[in-house]
């Protein structure tokens, strides 16, 4: 059980890097080529995946059990609370920010989802 919280850990850490590279990226590309509320609603979008995938790796360090359906219950939970923080915190960003750029938030959003499917892809790696 513990190879795999220290599997999952690395995928995370893996899935992490690369989402605040992309995002701080295209943060940066999108503030020089379009607008600073632009550059500001792309952050948000990626920033609030990443906290989303943070918050629910952090639900499976609690698990005890071995068994491979406590497993699965506590993976389809983690993945409920990852897609409830993300839409809290999208509503947050719509609600309280007045200069949101919706395409922007939505493209930064769907980056930094698309990166973290690719780092899942790490968890059968061994380098």
């Amino acid at each position: 059980m513990d190879d795999t919280k220290t599997t999952i850990s690395r995928a995370y850490k893996s899935a992490a890097r690369w989402q605040i590279i992309t995002t701080l990226f295209l943060s940066l590309a999108t503030w020089v080529l379009v607008s600073m509320h632009a550059a500001l609603s792309v952050f948000m979008g990626g920033a609030s995946v990443l906290l989303g995938g943070y918050i629910s790796v952090s639900t499976i360090w609690r698990r005890t059990s071995s068994a491979p359906g406590s497993i699965l219950i506590a993976l389809l939970k983690a993945e409920l609370i990852r897609i409830m923080m993300i839409a809290l915190l999208l509503l947050a960003a719509f609600r309280f920010y007045e200069e949101l750029v919706p395409i922007a938030l939505i493209g930064g959003l769907a980056a930094a989802a698309l990166i973290s499917g690719a780092g899942l892809r790490t968890l059968g790696n061994t380098n």
